[in-house]
């Protein structure tokens, strides 16, 4: 089969387009490359490298699984991981071993993530997902205060890294009201506690 296309990455525009976006971000801001698609079909072993060299030192992805690939692809270990969904179940311990950052949207991986850190003596790293709107993952609202109280009675055994939510619709700006709506949402939860 004879090929129609191809890929050519350029270091050179990579390395620009980080400083461009760095120069806007500010220092106090992490900027994380999403690679989850096997880097947008970039391929993680040759973009994530050439990231890295550019100063790219926080990486994305959708899945456990791409998190090996991440750090499999790169020799140096400084940098931070975090996985924005799918994780398996026996993957959850390399991942909380490795300091892996991770969404948590449900009950059942709160409490495997807080036995496994236990088990380990270290803290898992997680950001809770907060359900807006989009109806796919995020605890729902009703849910925070039993969340909240299970993250202060393993605080032991649990890192707080963010409060996230995915808001559905957007990459459209004739979703202005709906994102609008779903942000004050978000807002409202970042005031319960």
């Amino acid at each position: 089969m004879f090929q129609t296309s191809f890929i050519e990455l350029s270091e050179s525009a990579v390395r620009n387009n980080v400083s461009f976006i760095k120069s806007l971000l500010g220092e106090e801001v992490v900027f994380s490359a999403v690679v989850k698609g096997n880097a947008y079909g970039h391929g993680i072993s040759n973009y994530c490298p050439l990231a890295y060299r550019s100063g790219i030192r926080h990486f994305s992805v959708f899945s456990s699984e791409e998190a090996y690939a991440v750090y499999e692809s790169l020799v140096t270990k400084d940098f931070q991981l975090m996985i924005m969904g799918d994780i398996r179940s026996d993957a959850l311990r390399w991942v909380i071993e490795k300091g892996v950052e991770f969404y948590v949207y449900e009950f059942e991986r709160l409490e495997s993530a807080i036995s496994i850190a236990k088990e380990l003596g270290v803290k898992a790293k997680i950001h809770i997902e907060v359900e807006t709107g989009m109806n796919r993952t995020g605890f729902p609202i009703k849910d925070l205060p039993s969340v909240f109280k299970s993250l202060e009675e393993n605080l032991e055994n649990l890192e707080i890294v963010g409060l996230c939510s995915h808001f559905a619709g957007a990459e459209s700006i004739t979703n202005y009201k709906r994102i609008k709506d779903q942000f004050n949402r978000f807002k409202k939860v970042r005031e319960i506690h």
